[in-house]
């Protein structure tokens, strides 16, 4: 980076290891990095770097909370535990000392000399007949094997040699099958004399050189079976062997001291210190001004004040379970706890978990400037955005051509760190926003978990809106607590709708018990620990809305009729949909009464157009647009579940799909959002009214739209149903209706009987399904693993194949992981990207303004399309080829599928017809069969 600074990004007072003595002419014959023009990396350099990376790591990297973790779990000091890590990183390698890895090359050319190294070392190169059948030998699983058989020599057990040898043999992300370790424990112990002495002699130089014999002889002593501190331990090994394996910070031409080697290896990394936050005085006010940038006159409300006085308490890890309405300040009230805690305890930062990645794109720059306000004035802070579209956001991105290291304004000392933003690297900066899948990804088998791991454990996690969770999300987030509880990090988690067995299921994931006393105040503050329980009731704010409830036929007729009627003096209305087809039904409808004034929102348009739609309605509809000027006279917004959420938007009116209580209460959120002039509100509108619908009849009983029972499930919508109030009070009415919704036991008339108990043999069916998927790819309560392979079980070779961020997302979301497609007009040799008047022709090399624009029009195929083994052969097979090759040279675009569309903004794919357009979005027309099904 240009004007970069070379201010190393740690203290001179790391002790690094430099003493190591020199070794024999047969170890440094072995090579680890196969290198460039300029040279290779000797397997002894490779090993030394990255101790002395370890070093660095632990020493400037490592907050507090996961030290103390690690002497809890390990029953070693500081001090020891610094030489543990130090020596394992330092002999992770050693099974790269193999024939199978040194003579790879042998066919290659330009490489001969690395083979002709070992004969003149006079080691010699015969393959025995079982490694010859090999056609791979991991050489992780080797350094296991090797670290194992040293530890047993010098006296350990076979479990503990067991445990601490797994650190190596995992580092490649997954630990080994036994067969595996078993074959190759068979190979390498066959190996010539000339072999075992380079096995030796790495392993005893290091442990020399790091001086780690006296930490190895107190863990003799100690019952080792915590496999949540080997987890620890191998993700700060990963980052130190991926730190030291990077050839411009360790260039293969190794010059100078080990030391100066190092030093200057990590000012070339971007690693930044746990966060450090400004001191906090005793006033409440002045911290969420300085915090907020709120001018001076502004108080904090009820519930931030309770917020900050409930993070004072903090003295061990805990969970802080905010419930309070909509628009109280939760956010604010959540970062300033963080700050409070972080402060108390030396935290490495904290991530803030989102629901989807609009939320998080939201959150974004308000964090940014709350980490400007509140980072120490000396300190620099990294920042990241974990989701797989980061690259699209314009605040991110900017913070990246920042340079750690540089002289910066005061408050303006936040940046990207370049390698912390690197593939799965990102979790490792002091502030993260992004998605709960990134969080709950800690719960799933999947490769490189140790590193996601090691980066959460000491941070302060905070959720947002922990209501919207289904069965088998919920399962994965109990796991994710158990996890984070066992770290000792503490966990914020907000909601505007929780209800009460749900309260208890999360503290009962966390501390392991029940809630002690059960509270049905609101708002409410629950703080538990393993030791404590105590909750605080904040004042409640007055009664901000009072609207009335009615059920509407579900038919298009009747939603015209009302629209026509409620709307004749203008105004604003608000109709949320279940599904995308419902909302392009709806908003197909309206057109015909209202050809300009109707405006469709979902999931299933281009990310630049929605990001646009959003951001126009958010300019119109926010809360300084005014009627006569930004605000329209009369609009209305079609959207799907992504406005409960995601759109800071203010309606007159809104009707609404039938939905469960809580998320009808999120729904209702969105009605007479923002204090306003009379005037900006027709006089018929200026009583808030929600209009309910899909439901198809009443009577006897609650006959449900098909398509809001498959999303949401019969029971609940039948008791929201039960409860639905004729006037609803906020926020008053906002916990008695869920806690009446969703209360175990239920009187219902007795002509829904029949429907209610069909309803409730369903709902058990179907989260005991939930339950047992969730189970397929979930870890283990940190209480049941005693080895680094009960975090993967039976499906250790499975967890290889789930390493795709987007695979990872679903998993943990029971969702079919969707295939998302970039819609051009043409074909992949002449094409033009949907909203440019652009011809790209004869599959050129793309300059960034175009690969740009075109990963910011991605758009998903509906789940239907790829759902079955058939179809997603038949649909990517036929993306696959009609994408232009030139896409995979673009690092914006490698990998992504192009959908080429005919001039009527068509394509058929397998035995499916699909449209695009900017009006609609993505549609199937038909699949194959002759029937329309948009």
């Amino acid at each position: 980076m240009e004007g970069r600074h070379e201010t190393p990004q740690f203290e001179h007072s790391v002790r690094t290891p430099t003493n190591f003595p020199p070794f024999s002419k047969q170890t440094r014959a072995m090579w680890a990095k196969s290198g460039d023009e300029s040279g290779n990396l000797s397997l002894p350099q490779h090993l030394m770097d990255t101790a002395g990376v370890a070093a660095v790591v632990y020493d400037t990297w490592v907050a507090e909370p996961i030290k103390r973790r690690l002497t809890e779990g390990l029953s070693l000091s500081d001090d020891q535990v610094r030489d543990l890590y130090i020596w394992l990183a330092g002999v992770h390698d050693c099974g790269k000392a193999c024939l199978k890895f040194q003579t790879q090359l042998e066919q290659k050319g330009g490489f001969e000399h690395l083979v002709f190294n070992l004969t003149d070392a006079g080691l010699p190169l015969r393959v025995g007949g079982l490694e010859k059948t090999l056609t791979k030998m991991p050489h992780g699983i080797c350094s296991g094997v090797l670290i194992l058989n040293w530890l047993m020599e010098q006296g350990f057990d076979y479990p503990t040699a067991e445990l601490l040898s797994s650190v190596a043999d995992a580092h490649h992300g997954v630990p080994s099958p036994v067969e595996d370790r078993d074959r190759i424990e068979t190979i390498l112990s066959a190996y010539p004399n000339e072999w075992q002495e380079v096995h030796r002699e790495l392993l005893n130089t290091m442990a020399e050189a790091i001086d780690v014999q006296s930490t190895l002889e107190t863990l003799k002593t100690n019952s080792l079976n915590d496999a949540a501190a080997i987890q620890l331990l191998t993700g700060l090994v990963v980052i130190a062997d991926w730190i030291a394996s990077n050839p411009e910070a360790f260039p293969m031409v190794v010059t100078g001291t080990q030391e100066e080697r190092v030093q200057l290896g990590m000012q070339a990394t971007d690693l930044t210190a746990p966060w450090s936050g400004r001191a906090i005085d005793g006033d409440v006010d002045k911290l969420y001004q300085s915090s907020f940038d709120w001018p001076d006159h502004y108080r904090a409300r009820s519930v931030q004040a309770a917020m900050v006085e409930a993070a004072k308490t903090v003295t061990e890890p805990t969970l802080i379970i905010l419930e309070a309405e909509t628009g109280v300040g939760k956010t604010e009230a959540a970062l300033a706890a963080a700050h409070v805690i972080a402060n108390a305890t030396d935290a490495q930062g904290i991530y803030f978990a989102a629901p989807t990645m609009a939320t998080a794109n939201g959150l974004l720059e308000r964090t940014i400037a709350w980490t400007k306000n509140t980072t120490e004035a000396e300190a620099v802070a990294s920042l990241y955005l974990a989701h797989s579209k980061n690259q699209l956001s314009q605040p991110y991105q900017r913070l990246r051509f920042k340079g750690i290291g540089e002289d910066y304004p005061t408050g303006d000392n936040v940046v990207a760190s370049s390698w912390m933003s690197g593939r799965r690297r990102g979790l490792l900066s002091n502030v993260v926003v992004g998605t709960v899948d990134q969080v709950l990804m800690m719960a799933l088998r999947q490769r490189y978990s140790m590193l996601r791991h090691v980066a959460l454990a000491g941070k302060i996690i905070i959720f947002d809106e922990v209501h919207a969770y289904d069965t088998y999300t919920s399962d994965y987030l109990e796991t994710t607590l158990e996890w984070l509880a066992h770290y000792g990090a503490t966990v914020i988690m907000m909601s505007a709708t929780l209800p009460p067995d749900r309260r208890n299921a999360l503290v009962k994931a966390y501390t392991g018990q029940e809630v002690a006393t059960p509270s049905h105040s609101y708002p409410l503050i629950t703080v538990a620990s393993g030791s404590s329980q105590h909750s605080i009731a904040p004042e409640p704010s007055p009664t901000n809305l009072e609207a009335t409830l009615e059920v509407i036929e579900d038919s298009d007729e009747v939603l015209l009729r009302e629209m026509e009627a409620l709307l004749n003096d203008g105004g604003v209305a608000l109709i949320i949909c279940n599904t995308i087809a419902r909302a392009q039904e709806a908003y197909t409808a309206l057109l015909q009464s209202f050809p300009d004034e109707v405006e469709l929102h979902h999931a299933g348009f281009m990310a630049w157009e929605r990001s646009e739609k959003e951001d126009r309605l958010r300019t119109e509809l926010g809360p300084g647009a005014h009627r006569g000027e930004s605000r329209p006279h009369l609009k209305i917004v079609v959207a799907t579940q992504v406005a409960e959420q995601s759109l800071d938007i203010d309606a007159d009116v809104l009707i609404t799909d039938i939905a469960p209580m809580d998320l009808l209460i999120q729904r209702i959120g969105r009605l007479h959002r923002h204090d306003r002039p009379l005037t900006d509100r027709p006089a018929a509108l200026r009583e808030p009214r929600v209009f309910v619908r899909s439901i198809d009849s009443l009577t006897p009983h609650p006959v449900l739209n098909s398509g809001a029972e498959a999303i949401y499930g019969a029971k609940v919508l039948l008791s929201t149903i039960l409860h639905l109030p004729d006037t609803f009070k906020r926020p008053d009415d906002v916990a008695p209706l869920v806690r009446a919704v969703y209360a175990p036991e239920q009187e219902v008339p007795a002509e829904w009987v029949e429907e209610w108990e069909k309803a409730e043999v369903l709902n058990q069916a179907r989260q005991e399904a939930a339950h047992s998927r969730s189970k397929s790819f979930r870890i283990k309560s940190p209480n049941e693993c005693s080895r680094l392979s009960d975090l993967f079980g039976d499906l250790q070779r499975a967890a290889v194949r789930l390493g795709d961020e987007e695979i990872g997302a679903a998993q943990v979301r029971d969702a079919e992981p969707a295939v998302e497609v970039i819609p051009i007009l043409g074909s992949e040799e002449e094409y033009a990207p949907l909203g440019t008047d652009w011809v790209i022709t004869g599959n050129p090399e793309l300059n960034y303004r175009q690969a740009l624009h075109l990963a910011s029009s991605t758009v998903r195929l509906p789940a239907r399309m790829t759902r079955y083994d058939h179809d997603f052969n038949d649909v990517v097979g036929s993306l696959e080829q009609l994408t232009p090759t030139a896409w995979n040279k673009h690092y914006l675009l490698k990998g992504q599928l192009a959908l080429p569309l005919n001039e009527d903004g068509e394509a058929e794919l397998g035995r499916f017809r699909v449209r695009y357009s900017s009006e609609l979005g993505i549609e199937i027309l038909s699949d194959g069969q002759g029937d329309n099904v948009s």
